[in-house]
């Protein structure tokens, strides 16, 4: 057999297995195991909404869903790309109360999972498929609970920093999860940022591996850009 041959398969074999055992190596490392918080028990009493109290809903054309989670690409040699999937399709409203003694009262949200796109539709397919399950699985929702850190007062356009409490439903399971928002209200309309991380296992979900070659963290971070106008 030519000696060439044999020299190149073996290189072959030593990358194979050098990769399978980095493979495993970065799977072990990235698992992130969490403990799930479980679901929040809603509070028998509720805040005082008076006359002033306005509702808004969502407009799904300007705000976005999304989520990022870094991903080893072992052939690709990269070991840390950021995945990141967005979608327009969400809903929701809230009512919200300013002046003296803000409140966010009401929210809910929904996204359609079935909608999320990244740069990847192999990589989309695959966690529609696999992970999220979207085909009995196919909304996420959150249902505020509390706020914590709202200023004592609120006028128009002034942006303001605080923490959203609430469940997170998700492929059949509920967590207590806390947004960090940023957001503003100009007249009729708020915009603002709702941010939280959250861990696939909390929810039920294996993180995609394919084929020890393409291994997801369990951690992800996920953004809601929202537009919602008054109703």
């Amino acid at each position: 057999m030519n000696k060439r041959f044999l020299w190149f398969t073996g290189i072959a074999v030593i990358l194979v297995v050098a990769g399978i055992a980095y493979a495993s190596h970065f799977a072990s490392t990235v698992t992130q195991t969490h403990t799930a918080a479980g679901a929040l028990i809603v509070p028998t009493t509720t805040p005082i909404i008076t006359a002033a109290t306005r509702s808004f809903t969502i407009v799904p054309a300007q705000t976005t869903a999304s989520y990022s989670v870094f991903e080893n690409l072992i052939f690709q040699n990269k070991p840390n790309n950021d995945a990141v999937g967005a979608t327009h399709s969400v809903q929701g409203s809230f009512k919200v109360q300013t002046g003296s003694s803000p409140i966010i009262e009401g929210l809910n949200m929904q996204v359609d999972l079935r909608t999320l796109q990244t740069d990847s539709m192999m990589r989309d397919n695959y966690v529609r498929k696999n992970s999220l399950q979207t085909d009995t699985y196919p909304f996420a929702t959150f249902v505020s609970v509390s706020t914590q850190g709202l200023p004592s007062s609120y006028s128009d356009g002034r942006t303001v920093h605080f923490q959203l409490i609430g469940n997170m439903t998700m492929h059949g399971k509920t967590n207590k999860e806390v947004f960090d928002l940023q957001g503003k209200i100009v007249g009729s309309t708020i915009t603002g940022t709702a941010i939280s991380t959250i861990y696939m296992t909390d929810f039920g979900i294996q993180p995609p591996d394919l084929a020890n070659i393409a291994i997801a963290q369990n951690k992800v971070v996920v953004t809601l850009t929202f537009r919602a106008n008054e109703v």
